[in-house]
Parts: C-alpha cells; sequence; structure tokens
C-alpha cells in the first residue's frame, strides 16, 4: 500500500521508530486526526498536550501551576498526582503522521501496514 515505506521508515528516529512499531500507522492516524483535535479544544487553560504516558492516558503539563493532567474516558481532563515522566510525544506522532502522509489513507487501509513492514526486517 505504501510503496516507498522504507524510505519513510529510514526517516524516523529511534524513538519515532518505537512509536511505530509500538502503535502502527492506523493508530497514529487516528490520534492525530479524531482524537486530538477533541482533546485539545478543551485542554485545561495554559496546559501543554505532552503525549501519551506509559499509563496509555493522554497526559498535559500546565507548567506554570506544575499541574498534570490525563484524558479520561468520559471526554474530559482529570487532575492527576500521578506524573508520567516517559511518554510518546504528541510531536512524535505528528512527525510520523507528516512522514507516512497519513492523511490520504483511509483508517482500515492501514491496519497492518507496520506489522506486515516489520516482520520483514534484517534482525
Amino acid at each position: 500500500m505504501i510503496s516507498d515505506i522504507q524510505e519513510k521508515y529510514d526517516q524516523l528516529n529511534g524513538q519515532q521508530k518505537e512509536i511505530f512499531a509500538g502503535y502502527g500507522l492506523r493508530q497514529i492516524k487516528h490520534f492525530v486526526e479524531i482524537g486530538l483535535p477533541e482533546i485539545e479544544a478543551v485542554l485545561p487553560e495554559g496546559s501543554q498536550l505532552q503525549g501519551i504516558n506509559a499509563d496509555g492516558k493522554v497526559q498535559a503539563f500546565n507548567a506554570a501551576t506544575g499541574q498534570y493532567f490525563i484524558w479520561i474516558s468520559d471526554k474530559q481532563w482529570q487532575l492527576s498526582n500521578k506524573a508520567t515522566v516517559k511518554f510518546d510525544s504528541k510531536e512524535d506522532a505528528l512527525t510520523i503522521w507528516r512522514i507516512f502522509d497519513l492523511a490520504q489513507y483511509e483508517l482500515i487501509d492501514l491496519s497492518h501496514i507496520h506489522r506486515d513492514f516489520l516482520e520483514n526486517q534484517p534482525a
């Protein structure tokens, strides 16, 4: 489906390759195109969206107050006292989305591309 996938993959840094392998192109597209607009529209004032934390939750941080927030299932932000230092950044997801030009693909068409690609990589 993506004819120059190796060339595009080679443009990713190490962290972005981990995100590519862990989430896949379908989840990255969903996060960027569907999740981000909804999540950022109600971001707590003064906060910056960081990314997806080690618990699989979208995390934001307000540098002025030192407060962390997590996105919860009922489509709202919740103050969190359990900050996660390690997270997959929003910027890395956006970079992957741009490099692979995911806007041109339907979600369903991206389901197994990353897995099939990685299975054919040399060990």
